[in-house]
């Protein structure tokens, strides 16, 4: 950490660096301090580097810089690695540092020309430089789209981390179709330990980047078709809602015919299975339904080749494609199998409903999906029936196949075999249509991706900034009086500066850092006391009489199940209201979930929210990220704490938040203790 003295002192002394700099820029070297025809690179990288120090944040001394620096940047190339040394260092400072919008180009042009470099190590350090600079000068990085979208099949895995990162980073409402699709084509052939996260950001660009309900579908059926293996239960979640309450019937239609015959080729990835057998149960009808313009129809969409019951066997015992073969010399012979272009439109299907059955009698043999897969398919296997229920032979081969996996040794499987088999016998005829009827549209309260979810380079950069801001005062956490020891205080709060957010954390926690070598002053020493006994599990610290808390006697007095799942507000004041849900899961009966809420309730925006809980010792907390910290006017985030208490003892929060609001940063402190006896 710099001294703002030293700082001042640095920047006092800009002048003398710029004129030591463009001396040895623009003299001819001597030989003994040349390297490659650059006089002394070390000298020169040296100085932009203090000089990259002591103007960051500073306009005057970085005014002072851009000539300079311009002057670097075109005089020096990067045909030699000390060259691009020099290139690299001078792209850097002019970044870091307030500096002219054409420097800030030349600086991105710079490390746009290294993507194009042989050399690994130049291309990488370029990658990870702009996907720090995209955050600023993103116009700028575009122009280097294509080369970045090439890194991503570079031969070395490092750069094409850092290539699939900004390549994310660079998605916007502009070229989302055309990255996305550039994605999609790296993702078949991607690195097994890349493939999750790709995954998860394809969903959420596409998600935040869809610009119709139909591209937004397709596009999810070829993720799913490709990596269907790693798409997380919340996207597919999405998916599926958006096509049973956004989509209209012609789009269900497609969507259904599609997964069908994305299925026929490939049940290989579980997600895929999951969603085409819930959509062909659904929407059965629809898949095998000829329009009014059926010759039309056809002509568009091919129909099912028309596996026949051996085949679809080998389909759902290997997992593996089942397509034609292609004559030799085709474009298509030798390519993956079941492979689709994305130039190509993605195949419908239009099947006979005995092919339908088929089809799902195979996913529900096979031992190469999940067992949820097989679950599901056995309940489109029901609802099937009860879309043809006037298809006896249809019904009584659906009958049939259930029979089978009446005596499954999957538990879950058995059931729900012999539960649909009684479902379709004679007896049920009266109830069936209405419990095989399409299901409403699924309730979901909208998650939204994280922030930075396309830059993970911003996510930390963000999270270092947090970590590295000043600690809380520990006379704030104690409420020291007024009339306390002013030197202590001052040397308590020099101490706290120096800690990261985890020191606040344990600060609140009664979990002191690691002892300095020097004994505290005894004030500091009865402060760290006082919050010992504050946090205890037998002592409650007393609370200002403004603030509104239950007592253990009021506590006690409610016990309606009704105080789990609804709102506490614990805080108002300053525009944010901050309210607290607890919950609980009956897996985990001695964990409390609390859902903390941020309202603005004011009319400007809120930005650097922060918020810090602590818990009594008998207690343990985990406390999960929040979904942003900028907050717009009318808006809300919300962030999950999780409250370990074995005991069943009373949860007691102390909490501290700080937030800037009107370019005004106010932080309060505070307790809570009024959650209702029956909550714990």
């Amino acid at each position: 950490m710099h001294s703002q003295e030293a700082l001042e002192a640095g920047r006092a002394l800009v002048p003398t660096l710029v004129r030591q700099l463009r001396t040895l820029a623009t003299t001819e070297a001597a030989p003994e301090h040349s390297v490659r025809g650059i006089n002394d690179p070390f000298m020169q990288i040296a100085l932009m580097r203090v000089m990259r120090t002591v103007a960051r944040g500073s306009q005057a001394a970085a005014d002072e810089l851009n000539d300079v620096l311009a002057l670097v940047a075109t005089l020096d190339d990067a045909a030699s690695n000390v060259g691009t040394a020099m290139l690299y260092e001078c792209a850097v400072t002019a970044l870091a540092i307030p500096s002219d919008a054409p420097l800030r180009v030349l600086a991105i042009n710079l490390l746009g020309k290294f993507l194009a470099n042989p050399d690994n190590n130049a291309r990488y350090v370029a990658l990870a430089t702009l996907s720090t600079a995209v955050i600023t000068e993103a116009p700028s990085v575009q122009r280097h789209r294509d080369t970045v979208l090439q890194c991503m099949s570079d031969d070395d895995i490092s750069i094409r981390r850092r290539a699939l990162d900004l390549s994310f980073a660079l998605i916007n409402a502009q070229n989302a179709k055309h990255i996305i699709t550039e994605i999609l084509r790296v993702l078949p052939r991607a690195d097994l330990e890349f493939r999750s996260s790709m995954v998860y950001r394809l969903s959420a660009a596409i998600t935040l980047f869809a610009d119709s309900h139909e591209w937004h579908v397709e596009r999810m059926l070829r993720v799913l078709s490709l990596g269907g293996n790693y798409l997380n239960a919340r996207d597919l979640f999405k998916f599926i809602r958006l096509v049973a309450a956004d989509a209209d019937e012609a789009l269900q239609r497609r969507a259904t015919r599609i997964s069908f015959a994305l299925l026929e080729r490939d049940i290989s990835q579980d997600k895929m299975v999951v969603a085409g057998a819930w959509l062909i149960g659904e929407y059965a009808d629809l898949l095998v339904a000829r329009s009014q313009r059926a010759s039309d129809a056809e002509a568009v969409a091919p129909k099912s080749p028309g596996l026949d019951e051996d085949d679809l066997d080998i389909l759902g015992a290997l997992g593996r494609p089942i397509q034609e073969s292609k004559p030799e010399g085709s474009p298509e012979a030798g390519g993956a199998p079941g492979a689709i272009g994305l130039d190509e439109e993605l195949p419908e299907a239009i099947p006979e409903p005995a092919a339908v059955v088929r089809l799902l009698s195979a996913i529900a043999r096979s031992s190469s999906v999940s067992a949820s897969a097989r679950q599901i398919a056995l309940t489109a296997l029901a609802k099937v029936a009860g879309r043809f229920a006037d298809q006896p032979a249809v019904v009584t081969s659906i009958c049939t196949t259930l029979g089978q996996f009446s005596h499954s040794m999957d538990q879950e499987v058995q059931s729900r075999a012999v539960e649909f088999d009684k479902l379709l016998s004679r007896e049920l005829d009266g109830v069936r249509a209405a419990v095989v009827e399409r299901m409403p549209v699924p309730e979901y309260a909208e998650i939204p991706y994280e922030e930075y979810v396309l830059n993970p380079t911003a996510m930390r950069m963000k999270a270092l900034t947090i970590i590295k801001r000043p600690a809380m005062d520990p006379a704030d956490l104690i409420g020291a009086s007024a009339g306390g020891d002013a030197k202590a205080a001052a040397a308590a709060a020099a101490e706290a500066s120096k800690q990261s957010v985890v020191s606040d954390l344990l600060n609140l926690m009664d979990e002191a850092p690691p002892a300095a070598t020097s004994s505290p002053p005894p004030q500091q020493q009865s402060k760290m006391d006082s919050i010992a006994d504050l946090l205890s599990s037998t002592s409650l610290s007393p609370i200002p009489t403004s603030q509104a808390v239950t007592s253990p006697r009021t506590m006690h007095a409610i016990t309606s199940n009704d105080d789990l799942d609804r709102e506490y507000e614990v805080f108002n004041s300053n525009g944010l209201k901050i309210l607290l849900t607890p919950s609980k899961r009956p897996s985990a009966p001695q964990v409390l979930d609390i859902q903390a809420k941020f309202v603005n309730a004011g009319e400007s925006a809120i930005s650097e929210l922060a918020f810090l809980v602590a818990v009594p010792k008998s207690q343990k907390i985990q406390i999960h990220p929040p979904s942003g910290q900028h907050i717009s006017a009318g808006a809300s985030v919300e962030q999950l704490l999780r409250v370990s208490n074995p005991g069943k003892s009373a949860v007691r929060l102390r909490m501290k938040v700080a937030f800037v609001a009107d370019g005004e940063k106010h932080e309060s402190m505070f307790d809570y203790g009024g959650f209702p006896a029956s909550v714990f």
